[in-house]
């Protein structure tokens, strides 16, 4: 059975409870575990035995060795981390530190603090919600404790946000309110931290004149919509103190601007190790948007933005989600051939003439909550790529013709 991304949580988070005997006290008292060491040595057992792919017991074996002295604990940590941190080391010195956060319920984002010669940096800045808050403290306190690292969120001096989607810079409030950095993110994405009010009132607009359009009735819109509008009134606007554009530096390291799934999203080459943000995953692929509700994003954007990074001369990248990939260019590979199959199944779907709502649940099935939106969105990034390139066209023009604001129909053409 492969590991679900839940199933890995629930095994990290049991090891976790057991590595917080090397924190201190108060630290400790910080973790956010509901497992005591029997409930989390009970839980590993159980985890190992309905995926024994995961290798339970052989870790839980060098964590009990690590125990007995530093040695093993050293060798621990250097293949595991701790308590989710963990530790890289690229060409030319700067050290690079994993710290995981749960930005929303379920959802785990790696922000990456680095430190070099000329500073220290943020690459992303979480959510800014409580378990956010919560698990960078978290963080920081074990690369402190553990790493001996002089890791500190209010001692930063840059923080880099990668792109313009909440869980990456909704922590951008309290970088202002709690610290000395200076707030960087691309030009293209400065407007959403600037003008953020304005930008959602906008967008949801936009949103809702698209779901009209692909089939979306009255009550799916209020629904999405809704949703849409909730998860973003916590922020406040804040103004970046740096715009950044492609091939900028930023104290040594190298701006790369990846457009697609967001149109300003930006990986970072920190000597030979890129820290990829949502571009490249060791998993999924990212999210994407049509470019009639994101200008600057689409899939022709992304495809390029692929191509760009894979050639790059890095060691490792670290994603903004999930595990390190050890070869970008086979894991890009994977994922450029994943996104065509979706375009060959979207013209598959096409085959008769569908809206892009139905050719969402044609691809995705029913889905529930925010990832109806996700599904309608991937769906139309995928249609308006295949529209583009001239592979469909319009099946209703008659009706499109006539009506003021009507449901768009495609269908492949022959």
């Amino acid at each position: 059975m492969a590991l679900s991304g839940r199933a890995r949580r629930r095994i990290q988070r049991a090891f976790e409870a057991l590595e917080a005997a090397w924190l201190s006290d108060a630290t400790r008292g910080a973790l956010a575990s509901h497992l005591d060491e029997r409930s989390a040595r009970r839980e590993l057992v159980d985890l190992g035995a309905e995926h024994p792919d995961a290798d339970v017991s052989t870790r839980l074996a060098e964590l009990d060795a690590s125990l007995t002295g530093e040695a093993a604990r050293a060798r621990y940590v250097e293949r595991h981390g701790a308590l989710g941190v963990q530790r890289f080391e690229a060409a030319g010195g700067a050290v690079i530190l994993l710290l995981p956060v749960e930005t929303f319920p379920d959802h785990v984002n790696n922000i990456y603090w680095v430190r070099s010669a000329s500073g220290t940096l943020l690459f992303d800045v979480g959510s800014g919600s409580p378990t956010a808050r919560r698990d960078l403290a978290l963080r920081f306190a074990v690369a402190r404790e553990v790493f001996g690292e002089p890791a500190r969120f209010d001692e930063v001096d840059v923080a880099l946000v990668s792109h313009a989607h909440l869980d990456h810079f909704g922590g951008a409030n309290d970088v202002r309110d709690e610290t000395r950095a200076r707030l960087a993110v691309h030009e293209l994405d400065a407007r959403v931290l600037a003008c953020f009010s304005e930008r959602s009132i906008l967008v949801a607009k936009d949103i809702d004149v698209y779901l009209r359009r692909a089939g979306g009735d009255l009550a799916l819109r209020q629904k999405l919509l809704s949703m849409y509008k909730g998860s973003r009134e916590r922020f406040r606007d804040v103004e970046p103190d740096l715009r950044l554009k492609d091939g900028d530096r930023i104290l040594g390291h190298e701006v790369v601007h990846v457009p697609g799934h967001c149109p300003g999203l930006v990986c970072l080459r920190v000597g030979d190790v890129m820290l990829s943000s949502d571009h490249v995953l060791a998993r999924i692929t990212p999210h994407q948007f049509p470019q009639a509700i994101t200008p600057f994003a689409g899939l022709e954007h992304y495809f390029a933005s692929l191509a760009k990074v894979r050639e790059l001369p890095v060691r490792l990248t670290l994603g903004g989600h999930e595990e390190p990939i050890h070869d970008l260019a086979a894991r890009v590979d994977e994922i450029a051939a994943f996104t065509r199959r979706r375009l060959d199944d979207t013209a598959a779907a096409l085959s008769a003439p569908r809206s892009v709502v139905e050719v969402a649940r044609a691809l995705f099935g029913e889905q529930k909550g925010y990832g109806d939106l996700l599904a309608i969105e991937e769906a139309g990034a995928c249609v308006e790529y295949l529209h583009a390139l001239g592979r469909l066209k319009v099946a209703n023009l008659d009706e499109v013709t006539r009506e003021v604001d009507p449901v768009v129909r495609y269908v492949t053409r022959t």
